[in-house]
């Protein structure tokens, strides 16, 4: 039988091994209303924000992917809510300007740089615009996998369900997520659970791993990204969660946090060690996943 190490690091050898195949950045494993599947765009040309603009506005927390500038939502027959902040953007392009002439009375023409920012608002913080916020989907049938809920219980963990986001809130130290039937498949409710409960170990009065300069665009939250999503691939391998051993999804969102550490070759290998002990906290306040206890709880019906 395979111990809790020979897991965790058959799992992170596959990893290694998919970000060496390379593959696109993805990771939203819920459904939302049809009308808002996608990257950011804006809601009143339809374009659909790139690079680090749909990273910017991915992480800005809100459910809806509708952007608009605010003479855009005037122009749209909505408003602005008093006291709405902002979410800054930027516009990049390289421009040419002359610069000079040749002897024969030619142009010289140079190019350079041109970045602007300029604030958006999301169509959540308007009044006027409801026709684009998001819409509840169906709700599915979810069969819950009992060794997965009783590690989830069994965290202690404050957990809200409930809209389009998850995420670990540090500051008031609880995980939002959406509902289990919004998810595509239970083992996707899972893996996004388990990993934002990798992030919730981190907490001062538990793993005390967090950084409270781990923002975004820093290189601690991005080393953090690595450890809750690798902590995440442990705990779904070692309970054995039902079709969880598909890490295409995994992989590729290790990839984009990679990418902004340049790269570094030992960071996923330092990011399994503190997703290792992230794991065995956890196990530490559940039925270990081999255990005789565990073999028993079996599935839901």
């Amino acid at each position: 039988m395979s111990t809790q190490n020979d897991i965790r690091q058959q799992v992170t050898t596959r990893i290694v091994d998919a970000l060496r195949a390379g593959t696109p950045p993805w990771r939203r494993p819920w459904r939302a209303d049809r009308t808002n599947v996608g990257f950011a765009a804006n809601g009143s040309t339809g374009h659909t924000y790139r690079g680090v603009n749909a990273l910017l506005l991915g992480l800005a927390g809100y459910e809806c992917r509708w952007w608009a500038t605010y003479a855009q939502i005037q122009a749209l027959g909505g408003k602005v809510r008093k006291g709405e902040r902002s979410t800054r953007i930027v516009f990049y392009r390289r421009v040419e300007r002359a610069v000079g002439a040749t002897a024969d009375g030619d142009e010289v023409l140079d190019t350079f740089p041109l970045l602007r920012t300029y604030s958006v608002f999301n169509i959540e913080q308007t009044e006027g615009l409801e026709r684009l916020l998001p819409r509840p989907c169906e709700p599915r049938a979810f069969v819950p996998f009992a060794q997965a809920e009783a590690v989830l219980a069994a965290s202690g963990a404050d957990m809200r369900y409930g809209g389009g986001r998850a995420e670990y809130d540090p500051d008031g130290d609880f995980i939002r997520l959406p509902d289990r039937e919004a998810f595509t498949a239970p083992h996707e409710f899972y893996a996004t659970a388990f990993h934002e409960l990798a992030h919730w170990t981190g907490h001062a009065s538990r793993l005390d791993r967090l950084s409270k300069n781990a923002r975004f665009g820093t290189t601690a939250y991005a080393r953090e990204e690595l450890v809750a999503e690798i902590g995440g691939c442990f705990l779904s391998a070692e309970i054995g969660v039902p079709q969880s051993d598909d890490l295409t999804n995994h992989a590729a969102y290790l990839a984009s946090w990679l990418r902004i550490l340049g790269a570094d070759p030992s960071a996923i290998f330092t990011a399994a060690a503190q997703a290792s002990a992230a794991a065995s906290f956890l196990f530490s306040h559940a039925p270990q996943p081999n255990s005789p206890t565990a073999a028993h709880v079996g599935t839901a019906a």
